[in-house]
């Protein structure tokens, strides 16, 4: 029977995603805590690992490594897919049903996340908010035109500093459902600090000795980095690669480039952007690549990458922009 009631929630879920309308009904989290435990489920026993689902690469890793052998993590979103247009099947929400948590990003990382809590919101999964205290830039710009692609940029975990709050959350949480493991939970977090701080400190060497502060990139997925060290990210789209410039931003955007030197693009190897790939030939220069953490690719997971190895060939790759 209850399988069924949640097969039905999920069908609510997707039929109300399809129409885009609003239900009056509060929302779980809107009257309590985004780390909701009441009345969850009976707290796993001692021996046996957590079965937490998760969103984002960025929180699989950092669940990874706070949790331990205390944690078995499943990312709901499959390889390759954007977090923001992602919608969950019915099997999927079975799935994070009957799972021990669930964490996702928020700031408008996860645009099935208010359908699906509300979907879900007579089950007893606890589900915790990751970017809960996080300090957002809102409103995202593409070649200083100001055009605003969502009120906040929520990929914060691209910096380090900020990155530190998710951990914490997901400490926090992980404590919550297993308080018996908090010792180890906090342990793991404090090893996880020391390394954010070390990265941090990297890309502070990089952009110091940078020759440019001004780098060119396929769509506006670097806005902490501009903040945090004092950069400026010429975007063609915005947030989303979706959002496509007009063919008098393209103009503007191509005579601005040349103007300032700047002919290689950063790019995601999530994202096709057919429109910088377009500009990419017009200027001349040469595609290099980010890793957004949002998602990875086959082959990375096959390497067995973790947070840290992708973030610092992001270094590499940011200093290739500052410097060529």
């Amino acid at each position: 029977m209850r399988r069924w009631l949640v097969i039905w929630a999920s069908m609510m879920f997707l039929c109300a995603c399809g129409t885009q309308e609003t239900d009056s009904s509060p929302l779980v989290g809107e009257q309590e805590s985004k780390h909701r435990v009441n009345d969850q489920k009976q707290l796993t026993e001692t021996g046996e690992p957590l079965l937490i689902y998760t969103t984002v690469f960025v929180l699989e890793d950092f669940i990874k490594k706070i949790g331990g052998d205390h944690v078995e993590v499943k990312n709901l979103i499959p390889i390759g897919v954007d977090a923001h247009t992602y919608e969950p099947s019915v099997r999927e929400m079975i799935a994070v049903a009957e799972s021990d948590g669930f964490f996702y990003s928020g700031g408008g990382m996860e645009g099935f996340i208010e359908s699906m809590m509300h979907s879900l919101r007579d089950e007893k999964v606890p589900m915790f908010e990751a970017s809960e205290g996080v300090e957002f830039i809102g409103g995202g710009h593409d070649h200083h035109h100001d055009h605003h692609h969502g009120d906040r940029d929520p990929h914060v975990w691209i910096d380090p500093i900020r990155a530190i709050q998710l951990a914490r959350n997901v400490k926090a949480g992980l404590q919550q459902l297993k308080p018996e493991a908090s010792e180890a939970f906090e342990k793991n977090f404090e090893q996880l600090v020391e390394q954010l701080e070390a990265l941090d400190q990297s890309f502070l060497d990089m952009t110091e000795s940078a020759e440019r502060r001004m780098f060119l990139v396929a769509h506006a997925g670097y806005t902490y980095w501009e903040e945090r060290y004092g950069l400026e990210q010429v975007a063609i789209t915005g947030f989303s690669p979706m959002n496509e410039p007009s063919l008098q931003q393209v103009k503007e955007l191509i005579e601005f480039a040349e103007e300032h030197d700047l002919s290689h693009i950063g790019f995601e190897r999530n994202y096709k952007i057919p429109i910088a790939e377009k500009l990419m030939e017009e200027l001349g220069g040469e595609a290099v690549y980010f890793n957004n953490l949002e998602n990875v690719v086959q082959t990375e997971r096959d390497k067995g990458f973790d947070y840290f190895d992708l973030m610092e060939q992001n270094v590499k790759t940011l200093e290739r922009l500052l410097n060529e």
